[in-house]
């Protein structure tokens, strides 16, 4: 038996470029994991089995991207039945990545029980065939991702960052988001070089500054209430306050673990959501 933990991430930056002719969105995207994770445990069986702790947490039919990972695996490389146990920690439609960071999580387990030589490239290719950002959590820390979130430049000297999550008890059907999404052809795109060199400065006001997501508008659009939320939060005296993907989850970035302890029992006290401390997590190997 072997277990992985399975982080959440959130997008610093977010700029889309354009719509791609396969049907999929041209990105520009700054993700770091985080330390809400989910946790993933995997055995050798007799027959496939797959259960999910709490129950309904996520759906076990094989739209769940643990079962599409195992089956995008399987069609490179030989691995038995398997059972495994999925313990949900990180919301479902909140803009986290939870489902890409499961699917992950199944490759990196069973790369280690199996020794099966993946490197985190082979991860990666792998990762591509099930969702759009499931390439970034074959290795997490923090990353800039283009394409359509599978290219994955590493950035190791990113900063440790401190975060408040607010997930409300709402989430935003990611197609939804994009359909509401404008791409007026005349605007010019963020830069995401003006990010990065705000995050290679590691100080939380600078890189508050620069925090951005072209897919704040039409979530909000979607859901009036998520600009609320996000003044309240600005309200507080965060360093900036962004939507993490296509939400609903806010976040606010801290100084450091002081202000992060403060800030999260101000939000906590509000009841606007689940909320929750965390820092950014460095890389894990293959």
């Amino acid at each position: 038996m072997i277990t992985v933990d399975c982080p959440a991430k959130v997008n610093l930056f977010l700029e889309v470029l354009g719509k791609r002719p396969d049907g999929f969105h041209e990105l520009a995207t700054v993700m770091c994991a985080v330390s809400l994770c989910d946790r993933l445990t995997l055995a050798p069986a007799k027959r496939d089995s797959f259960t999910v702790e709490p129950s309904g947490a996520a759906p076990r039919d094989p739209s769940n991207t643990v079962r599409k990972a195992l089956a995008a695996l399987r069609r490179r490389m030989k691995v038995p039945p398997v059972r495994v146990s999925l313990a949900k920690r990180i919301p479902s439609g909140a803009g986290l990545g939870g489902g890409s960071s499961d699917a992950a999580g199944l490759v990196r387990a069973a790369n280690q029980r199996f020794d099966l030589g993946l490197s985190t490239p082979d991860m990666r290719s792998i990762l591509a065939e099930v969702g759009s950002d499931t390439a970034f959590f074959a290795s997490g820390g923090a990353a800039l991702c283009t394409g359509r979130g599978e290219i994955i430049e590493p950035l190791s000297t990113a900063p440790k960052l401190h975060l408040v999550l607010l997930s409300p008890a709402f989430n935003n059907p990611t197609p939804e988001v994009y359909k509401r999404l404008k791409l007026n052809l005349t605007r010019r795109p963020r830069a995401v070089t003006r990010f990065l060199n705000s995050l290679g400065t590691g100080d939380a006001v600078r890189i508050g500054t620069q925090l951005f997501n072209r897919l704040e508008p039409p979530a909000f659009e979607l859901r009036p209430e998520l600009r609320k939320l996000r003044r309240g939060l600005e309200s507080m005296g965060f360093a900036g306050v962004l939507m993490t993907g296509s939400g609903s989850t806010l976040f606010g970035l801290c100084a450091d673990s002081a202000e992060r302890r403060l800030r999260e029992r101000e939000v906590r006290k509000t009841g606007w959501g689940r909320t929750v401390a965390v820092t950014t997590l460095p890389f894990h190997d293959a």
